[in-house]
């Protein structure tokens, strides 16, 4: 049922007394976080296209660079944890990597330990590209959420998180090689 401390009709709202009446017996809760979810999804990956489209660069893009820099300084991972991160496929991240790489932004070389592997690191520009993208996509997501107050927005990164770790979306190992 509707929760009694709604003060608003969104658009999920009307998405979901639709599907109430059309299937009844239908998980409603799980309806509304998921679609309200994909919306959220949605008008956040909106408008930071629109800030990486003046930097050449995609939300892939922005993924790689982001778990790059996230792991501190060298900023390396091997490709197959890149992919792990983002939720990519191979293919899907050598054709980012390959567009990184051809900008300059990232590196790519052998493991001297195990030859069948390699290493992504980002180079200078990469770091400094990394740094200044995601202070500018960071100053958009509160843009967008700026409406949102912060008691609010932390109980719902709270609930997601518990939802996440529910689903066993667990982070991946750390991976701060030399």
């Amino acid at each position: 049922m509707v929760s009694e401390s709604r003060t608003g009709h969104d658009l999920v709202d009307s998405l979901t007394d639709a599907v109430r009446e059309e299937w009844p017996g239908t998980d409603q809760t799980k309806f509304e976080l998921t679609r309200r979810a994909a919306r959220l999804a949605d008008l956040i990956e909106g408008a930071l296209v629109d800030c990486l489209a003046p930097r050449d660069l995609t939300l892939a893009d922005y993924g790689v660079l982001t778990a790059l820099r996230s792991v501190g300084e060298p900023y390396q991972l091997r490709p197959r944890e890149i992919q792990a991160r983002l939720l990519l496929t191979s293919g899907g991240v050598s054709g980012v990597l390959n567009r990184l790489q051809k900008a300059g932004l990232i590196e790519r070389h052998q493991d001297a330990n195990d030859k069948r592997s390699s290493w992504v690191r980002l180079t200078d520009a990469g770091a400094e590209s990394a740094r200044a993208t995601l202070r500018a996509c960071a100053a958009v997501q509160s843009d967008v959420l700026r409406k949102v107050p912060d008691d609010i927005a932390r109980r719902a990164a709270d609930a997601l998180r518990e939802v996440m770790l529910a689903l066993e979306d667990t982070e991946p190992r750390d991976h701060r090689h030399t």
